[in-house]
C-alpha cells in the first residue's frame, strides 16, 4: 500500500502573465475612473452619493495586485495608486481567484455575473458598494465598445453617441496615460 507521503506536494501554478495583465487592467480602470469622474455626469451623480473621503480598493486575493481610489472634496475621484493599505479602505472588492479577475478585466465576464458566481466579494457599506459597482459598469462602457460592454452590464446607460465617443477619446489619450 502506498502512503500519501510518497507523493510530493505540488505548488499551484503562479500564472505570471495573467497577473501582469490583471495589474495593467487595474491601472487602466483606476485611471479611467479618475478621468471620467471629472466629466461624465452619470459617474459624478454616483460619486456625489458617496461619503466624503470614501476610499475604494480592488484587490486580487491573496497577495495579488490592487488599486485604490478616493473621493475628493470637489466630488471627483483620485487614483491613489497600486499599493495602498487595505485596512484604510472603506470599500474593498476582493477577487477570489486569478482566473475570475482575468475574465473580469478582459471583458469576458461582468461584475454582476462574477458576484453571482462567488468569484468576488466585498467589504464595506452595502449602499456604497452597489454605487461603486454601478460606477465601474459605466467606466467599462467607456473602455469597451457597445458590442462587448452589453455583456458586462445588465443595461447599457443612455449616453449620447458624441459625448461617449469624445469622452472615450479623452480617456484613452489623456486620462489613462496622464490621469487628466
Amino acid at each position: 500500500m502506498i502512503s500519501a507521503e510518497a507523493y510530493p506536494d505540488l505548488p499551484p501554478r503562479r500564472k505570471p502573465v495573467q497577473k501582469a495583465i490583471i495589474a495593467a487592467a487595474m491601472f487602466v480602470v483606476g485611471r479611467a475612473f479618475q478621468s471620467l469622474s471629472r466629466s461624465e455626469p452619470l459617474i459624478r451623480h454616483e460619486v456625489a452619493t458617496w461619503p466624503e473621503g470614501l476610499t475604494l480598493m480592488m484587490k486580487l486575493q491573496p497577495d495579488g495586485s490592487s488599486v485604490a481610489l478616493q473621493k475628493q472634496p470637489d466630488g471627483t475621484v483620485r487614483f491613489m495608486g497600486m499599493h495602498f493599505d487595505e485596512a484604510q479602505a472603506d470599500v474593498v472588492i476582493y477577487f477570489k481567484t486569478v482566473e475570475a479577475a482575468f475574465k473580469m478585466f478582459t471583458a469576458q465576464m461582468g461584475i454582476d455575473v462574477a458576484y453571482a458566481q462567488h468569484c468576488m466579494c466585498a467589504r464595506g457599506d452595502l449602499s456604497n458598494t452597489v454605487s461603486v459597482v454601478r460606477s465601474l459598469g459605466i467606466t467599462e462602457c467607456y473602455l469597451f465598445p457597445a458590442i462587448i460592454s452589453k455583456h458586462l452590464v445588465k443595461r447599457l446607460p443612455a449616453i449620447p453617441f458624441w459625448r461617449k465617443q469624445g469622452l472615450r477619446l479623452k480617456t484613452y489619450l489623456l486620462g489613462i496615460p496622464f490621469g487628466i
